[in-house]
């Protein structure tokens, strides 16, 4: 007896592996994870076949309900069935820690995940990604803060940001995470998101209307696609062959070929250094001491070599240290300048 944890890819029966249907027809009853993502009809019917009892499970049943489910497998096969991957962007690790510790086995079938479809289908390279981030569906915009704040550290480094979108009562439309960026951006005012922002929509990876369009924000906004489940990827520096990928599904080819990513980090750090530089140019040496000058001109210099490695926070670090400096010289009254 034991328990499987069984992905089911990108929700159709055609995801399941081979290693998946065996389990499945070992099993003497099957819960469905209804919160993770949608599953088609005919997967559900599928798992009705057999006589096998069948369970539609909420997040309270998966996560509060773990210890029950467990000692219900010690008597016979339960088989878990998810979206996806069973542990990539869900909360099924607490049931696979609650068989460990009662000595349960309990077994990982994994599927397609949203996460490498979507990257996959996005033709960008894996390596190129940073953090991903997840958008609810929500009007409070403080909600908003993660993904916003990860879309904007990953493109000051040049990096893609995957976005999932809440799968909930229906799921979130593409065009309606756009709307949730504007309203992010409005509130939070650090220039990531804009019309010309190229953006990467996702609709349905796996099902038979599955759908990908790429082009500036303001153009997704009037796009159609196909009902939820939808992603988006917002790309950072592009190398040629991702540029010449996303031209075949973009809905002008020219913008993508010159396209160039914001980073408020970056520019705002060029604006810094460019500030001190200028002030640096202006003191007299005799009065100020050439040692406190090369020094600020030092931190400068590391600010801009940190950037190039885009290693933003020493980046930001240096180029603190060197206003700092000035400040502390402007205090002790031996400079007399204006940021």
């Amino acid at each position: 007896m034991g328990l499987y944890l069984i992905g089911a890819g990108l929700g159709s029966e055609k995801h399941l592996t081979r290693e998946a249907m065996e389990a499945i027809d070992r099993s003497q009853m099957i819960i469905i994870d209804s919160y993770t993502g949608p599953l088609d009809p005919r997967l559900i019917s599928y798992l009705h076949e057999g006589g096998r009892e069948v369970r539609i499970a909420d997040r309270e049943m998966l996560e509060d309900g773990a210890t029950k489910i467990v000692d219900m497998a010690r008597e016979m096969n339960i088989c878990i069935i998810v979206q996806g991957d069973p542990f990539i962007a869900t909360t099924h690790q607490a049931i696979r820690i609650e068989a460990w510790r009662k000595g349960v086995e309990c077994r990982s079938i994994h599927g397609v995940s949203i996460v490498t479809a979507s990257i996959s289908e996005s033709g960008l390279h894996l390596y190129k990604f940073g953090r991903t981030a997840t958008m609810p569906k929500t009007d409070d915009v403080m909600q908003l803060t993660q993904p916003y704040n990860t879309i904007m550290e990953n493109l000051s480094l040049g990096l893609h940001t995957l976005i999932l979108l809440d799968t909930k009562s229906g799921g979130l439309r593409a065009s309606d995470a756009l709307e949730a960026l504007w309203m992010a951006e409005n509130a939070f005012k650090a220039g990531v998101v804009s019309d010309d922002l190229l953006i990467i929509a996702l609709a349905r990876l796996g099902w038979d209307d599955e759908r990908v369009a790429a082009g500036r924000l303001a153009e997704l906004r009037g796009v159609s696609l196909p009902p939820p489940p939808h992603t988006l990827i917002i790309p950072g520096e592009l190398h040629f062959t991702e540029r010449e990928y996303i031209e075949t599904y973009s809905i002008d080819p020219s913008y993508v070929e010159n396209y160039k990513p914001p980073n408020t980090i970056k520019e705002r750090v060029e604006k810094y250094s460019m500030k001190c530089r200028r002030i640096i140019n202006g003191l007299d040496v005799g009065k100020v001491g050439r040692e406190y000058l090369d020094m600020v001109s030092s931190y400068v210099d590391d600010s801009l070599n940190f950037l190039m490695e885009r290693d933003i926070f020493n980046s930001l670090l240096a180029i603190g240290y060197a206003e700092g400096l000035l400040d502390s010289l402007r205090l002790r009254g031996l400079v007399d300048f204006q940021w």
